[in-house]
């Protein structure tokens, strides 16, 4: 082309050039233009209890893992209205660890009722098991608190 013509390779860097010209100075009333990223909060060690709010004694149990060489059972008994700690010891940060709850009736009445719980270690850890319906032992829920 011409002089007054566009030339092969300059027409392209100044339409990007005012392209980020006018990105700047509209990103300038939004905010920032850089994503923020947060560090990733890194799980720690804890324990695990259990708050029995139920009429009920219940019974804990899980299988410890962390030794691998020699898995164990840990089994916890609970009475009525009370908190204990059910691990056994301070298990590791991030371990997936499943607990067996299950209250256990006044001997002749009714029958046990059994729940999981699958939880992640990240810090000490309160599972609070109380009944929705005080007359009814199916009607068990489990919160965890951390």
């Amino acid at each position: 082309m011409g002089r007054g013509g566009i030339r092969a390779g300059r027409g392209p860097v100044k339409g990007a050039l005012l392209l980020a010209f006018c990105l700047l100075a509209c990103g300038e009333e939004q905010g920032p233009t850089e994503p923020v990223v947060e560090d990733p909060v890194a799980a720690t060690a804890g324990t695990v209890s259990v708050a029995n709010r139920t009429p009920y004694e219940l019974e804990v149990a899980y299988l410890n893992k962390v030794d691998v060489d020699a898995p164990r059972i840990v089994r916890t008994r609970i009475p009525a209205g009370a908190l204990a700690e059910v691990s056994g010891e301070v298990l590791p940060a991030g371990i997936e660890v499943e607990f067996d709850l299950v209250l256990v009736p006044p001997d002749g009445e009714g029958v046990r009722v059994r729940r999981k719980m699958r939880v992640a270690i990240d810090g000490d850890l309160v599972l609070s098991v109380r009944l929705k319906d005080e007359a009814d032992p199916f009607s068990v829920e489990i919160e965890p608190k951390g």
